[in-house]
């Protein structure tokens, strides 16, 4: 007779693990399947490989989707505190790094190796190399999970098999496909945190700059969204987190044909007239100076040397003879420098996803499926994408925390 699990978890990312040892811990027969060779494959590149696995200051508005009861509830059950408590006892102490929370040795492999060792000690039977290809319920009401070797069956099911961003990781999307044949309904993926390619000729002139800025993004001459912090200048673009916290909107927009352009500020805070000012002292001080110079100790070379072209200055004059229009110019790009957006970085390179399950085919408080009674859903896979800051980790955990508890009582 086949043998049959309490519960099959899909996917053994953050997400997946922590629901599978939650469940374990209540008693279950748990079973956990991963497509990759190993478990927590992706875990491995968060946080630049230190994963920043919560922040200080979580709550729902660090998501982009805030004000939902699901985000609410979610983290309102499993939060920071708890998260860390739990960390602690699997023997992962925290440091604090600017209000970002990572492990102390600054080690994403301290975390998985932490997780990996759980899941021996819980008796959760782990499954590699065995990618989910299809998702039914029998006649008995059993779910089946079918792989290429093989057809496993539990009774309940929480479906954690990530989303479309970091392929390489073995996020391929097919976790939507298997919440589509079990009749959810799920929001097109987006890439999300990720980069921004612009439409402009200067873009490998400032390539390799790192200064702080505010970056913009507006669609069809609407501001919808803004971020400061410190900007990252690429052969194609613009990086940074500013610009991950922001690409969310500019990937919808593109795909929907709309008009998208970032406004950049390298003076955050200074109005135009902030900077004209600045420009005129400087009249004063190196009015000696070539004009091409004007920036020297402001900004990066490399930069300057790109707003100082865009504001059609003759970089032979010398700083004292720029005429009023000349600094209005300049001061204008400076502060509001506008540039064509023409892509992203895509899935390839995008941290996690916007888009995935809809929020409201799930229960609030147990993210059980409401039209599939015994499904549930956790991480990535869900319509929740949080800011850069260690929010996306701390949700994958927490809704792990949620549908493994809910899924065993």
């Amino acid at each position: 007779m086949k043998k049959c699990f309490d519960i099959i978890v899909i996917g053994a990312g953050p997400a997946g693990i922590t629901a599978s040892l939650t469940a374990a811990a209540k008693g279950r027969r748990v079973l956990l399947l991963e497509g990759n060779s190993r478990v927590g494959k992706k875990l491995l590149s968060t946080g630049n490989g230190k994963c920043n696995f919560t922040n200080e200051t979580v709550s729902e508005e660090h998501y982009y989707s805030h004000g939902d009861p699901l985000i609410n509830s979610v983290l309102a059950g499993f939060g920071r505190s708890e998260l860390i408590s739990w960390m602690r006892a699997i023997g992962i102490e925290e440091k604090i790094v600017s209000g970002r929370i990572y492990p102390r040795s600054e080690q994403a492999s301290s975390v998985l190796d932490a997780l990996r060792i759980q899941l021996d000690l819980s008796g959760v039977t782990v499954v590699t190399g065995a990618k989910v290809q299809y998702l039914s319920r029998n006649d008995d009401g059993l779910f089946e999970a079918q792989t290429t070797e093989k057809i496993y069956t539990g009774r309940k099911v929480i479906l954690a098999a990530g989303s479309k961003a970091a392929p390489g990781t073995g996020s391929d999307g097919s976790g939507y496909v298997l919440a589509r044949q079990m009749g959810l309904k799920v929001a097109k993926p987006r890439p999300a945190l990720t980069n921004v390619h612009l439409d402009e000729s200067f873009c490998k002139s400032w390539s390799g700059v790192r200064c702080d800025g505010q970056v913009s993004v507006l669609i069809d001459g609407v501001l919808t969204a803004s971020d400061t912090g410190q900007l990252q200048m690429t052969s194609y673009g613009i990086s940074g987190i500013p610009v991950f916290q922001i690409s969310r909107y500019v990937s919808a927009a593109l795909e929907e044909g709309r008009e998208v352009k970032l406004e950049l500020s390298f003076l955050p805070g200074c109005s135009r007239q902030d900077a004209v000012s600045l420009l005129e002292s400087r009249q004063g001080t190196i009015g000696d100076y070539r004009a091409g110079d004007i920036l020297l100790g402001v900004l990066p070379k490399n930069l300057a040397g790109v707003l100082i072209r865009l504001s059609g200055i003759d970089r032979s004059a010398s700083v004292g003879g720029l005429s009023r229009n000349d600094i209005g110019r300049l001061a204008s790009v400076l502060t509001s420098m506008k540039c064509r957006a023409d892509g992203t970085g895509g899935f390839n390179q995008a941290q996690v996803c916007a888009g995935g399950i809809l929020k409201d085919e799930l229960d609030a408080s147990t993210l059980e499926c409401r039209r599939v009674p015994g499904l549930y859903a956790a991480g990535e896979l869900i319509d929740v994408d949080g800011m850069c800051g260690g929010y996306n980790l701390q949700w994958a955990f927490s809704s792990g925390y949620t549908a493994g508890a809910s899924a065993s009582s």
